[in-house]
């Protein structure tokens, strides 16, 4: 393929607004890049219905009888654009200036996604001694909705090999840091802002849990891990009240754990939960709910994948990519397993959900040779 030819199909991707919904607008895309090696038989495409326009691919080629099975992963979804009167460029418009794809899901990760896509067409024409699969999921900014349908399906059990194509910014990923989105409630009574003696202030309540969880966890973040570093703690959406001369009779605020296997999931948990019992506040009610735990994961840093990807590297005339830990959460954390050889890494920068997200499309380009010789070289 023609270097024109892949970047317009990254730019079909990226013009797809896949916004939490519709990720099917970019299975269409990749189904029809690869039809025709679906309709010579030379790949296998399986669909696993998740919502209406919501698809998971699993596509797979190679030797079905091999015991070595390398598996890539990519997600369809993107996070929101926010305001895109703050954008230089219109987010879902895929334009390029000075070398730079510019939009939303450039980075993360419809260039890893779109790599991997086209690595894995070319593969398929080749004698390989191995099962290559890749893994196109859904809904992974939410709660991996897609891996999990992965998973529960059996489809990564025996998977040997797996590379997560996210961004790593110029390095290779061996773990990764587990997650804790939950929800506290605060319930209390209705009541004239000028009788407050008559109610029960949820907000106030609210608050009060805020400080004692924030002292509780304190701890728990302080704590540094080896490989993962620091824990991290963080309230980033908060609801209540009704309007300004009435008591609040409910209010709430979310919140987002990274774990380390040094302050785990069940660490927090127990502090988050000690927290509701040490507040009181008359007449208000304090639930804390975990929504989404993932636990962190972790694997040799060098493991057989990541020589794998060094000798690529050399193969494609490129320099070695020092290993370290990620910071964010992939769809690696649902599909793991303690027998596979993991590795997170592929094109894009640190501009991930931000505004004027954006791609160099040189570096992309790299990386379909990269996930091609690694394919490949077997």
């Amino acid at each position: 393929m023609t270097h024109e030819k892949a970047i317009q199909f990254l730019q079909t991707l990226i013009q797809a607004p896949t916004v939490a919904a519709n990720e099917d607008q970019v299975v269409a895309a990749i189904v029809a890049q690869l039809q025709p090696e679906l309709d010579a038989g030379l790949i296998h495409l399986k669909r696993l219905p998740f919502a209406p326009g919501r698809t998971t691919l699993v596509l797979s080629t190679g030797d079905a009888k091999a015991t070595r099975v390398l598996a890539f992963d990519g997600h369809a979804d993107v996070v929101s654009a926010g305001d895109e009167a703050n954008w230089t460029y219109p987010p879902f418009a895929a334009e390029i200036h000075d070398g730079e794809l510019y939009g939303r899901g450039a980075t993360d990760m419809k260039a890893g996604l779109a790599a991997a896509v086209l690595a894995f067409q070319a593969a398929a024409h080749e004698p390989l001694k191995i099962q290559l699969r890749l893994f196109v999921t859904v809904g992974e900014e939410i709660d991996n909705y897609g891996a999990r349908q992965i998973a529960a399906a059996g489809l990564a059990d025996d998977v040997t090999d797996l590379l997560v194509a996210e961004p790593t910014a110029g390095h290779i990923a061996t773990a990764e840091r587990g997650i804790i989105d939950y929800t506290v409630t605060a319930q209390g009574k209705a009541a004239h802002s000028s009788r407050p003696e008559l109610g029960a202030n949820a907000i106030h309540g609210l608050l009060a849990y805020f400080q004692v969880a924030m002292a509780a966890t304190a701890p728990l973040t302080a704590r540094v891990d080896p490989l993962l570093g620091q824990a991290t703690h963080n309230v980033d959406l908060i609801a209540g009240g009704n309007q300004i001369n009435s008591i609040p009779e409910a209010a709430h605020y979310r919140g987002n754990i990274r774990s380390t296997p040094t302050a785990s999931n069940e660490d927090f948990i127990a502090a988050m939960q000690g927290a509701v019992a040490a507040v009181a506040v008359p007449g208000v009610t304090i639930t804390f709910q975990p929504d989404s735990v993932l636990a962190a994961v972790s694997t040799d840093s060098d493991n057989a994948l990541v020589s794998a990807i060094q000798a690529a590297r050399a193969t494609i005339g490129e320099t070695p990519l020092p290993v370290q830990a990620e910071t964010g959460i992939t769809d690696a954390a649902v599909l793991y397993h303690p027998e596979m050889a993991l590795t997170i890494v592929g094109p894009g920068n640190e501009t991930s959900h931000q505004t004027d997200e954006h791609v160099n499309v040189a570096e992309y380009l790299s990386y379909i040779a990269l996930y091609r010789t690694l394919m490949t070289q077997n």
